[in-house]
This record gives C-alpha cells, sequence and structure tokens, in this order.
C-alpha cells in the first residue's frame, strides 16, 4: 500500500519537471523567434559578400525557404496554443499532452531540416569561398545555441 502514494508523488513530480520543461522550452523558443529571421538572413548574406547576379538567382530558394519555415513556426504556434489549452484541461500529464508535444517536437526537427536544406540549396549559387564560409557561420550559430541551451539548463 505504500507504493501507491510512492507512485503518485512521483509521477506528480514527473509531470511538474515536465511541465516545467515544456515551458521553458517555449520561453527559450520564442526569444528566438523574436528576433526577426529577416534581419540574420540579410547579415548572412552580406557577410557572403554575394553579387547581384547571385542575389537574384537566390530569389527562388529564398522563397521556398521563406514560405516552408513561416508555415511550420505557424504551425508551432498552434500547436503551443493547443497544448495550453490542453494543459488546462487535462490538468495532468495526460496522453494529449504528450502527443501535442510529440507533435511540437515533429516540426521543431522539420523546421532544422527545411532550414539546413536551405544552406545547402545555396550552394549551387554560391562560389566554394562563400559556401566554405556560408558553412562555417552556420556551424558557429548552431555552437551558439547548443552553447545557450546549456547555459539555460544548467540555471
Amino acid at each position: 500500500m505504500r507504493k501507491i502514494p510512492a507512485l503518485l508523488s512521483m509521477l506528480v513530480v514527473v509531470f511538474f519537471v515536465a511541465a516545467a520543461a515544456s515551458i521553458i522550452s517555449l520561453g527559450i523558443y520564442a526569444k528566438r523567434s523574436a528576433a526577426p529571421h529577416h534581419d540574420a538572413h540579410a547579415w548572412i548574406h552580406s557577410q557572403l559578400a554575394l553579387t547581384e547576379e547571385q542575389e537574384k538567382a537566390l530569389e527562388p530558394i529564398e522563397k521556398k525557404y521563406r514560405e516552408e519555415s513561416q508555415r511550420l513556426e505557424g504551425e508551432m504556434q498552434a500547436e503551443n496554443a493547443e497544448l495550453a489549452q490542453v494543459i488546462l484541461q487535462d490538468r495532468k500529464d495526460s496522453e494529449r499532452v504528450r502527443a501535442i508535444i510529440e507533435k511540437i517536437h515533429q516540426s521543431m526537427g522539420e523546421l532544422q531540416n527545411v532550414t539546413i536544406g536551405h544552406v545547402f540549396a545555396m550552394r549551387a549559387v554560391l562560389t566554394s569561398d562563400q559556401y566554405d564560409k556560408l558553412l562555417k557561420l552556420t556551424a558557429d550559430a548552431l555552437s551558439r545555441h547548443d552553447n545557450l541551451d546549456a547555459q539555460h539548463a544548467g540555471q
């Protein structure tokens, strides 16, 4: 009989840890999303010293990326809103909560795939030096985000 209260206590702790992790993740995502992607994107383009011809050749690649990333960001916003509602309705770590979190993770993964695919698609237009620089900027940005995530986890 003592095992049931201990198990319930453990489940409550797990739920609150999961809820806190979700809230922190959403906060980090919101901060990153608040920074205009266009500004970061424009900065990267300026770092590559693109010619007018290259800018023109990149337009369809940029358009496709912009459309796909906006679609996925919209999906994540809707999924986060759905998660908020389900948390309020279920008031516990439920199957519905887990399912929505999984949908959010899938959308985030798809956005990362689209973003990295966009970087690789630019190769066809860039010189080898520009492409090398783009890969370095991309790797640096990913490393900074990993470092920020590690810092947030340690707090």
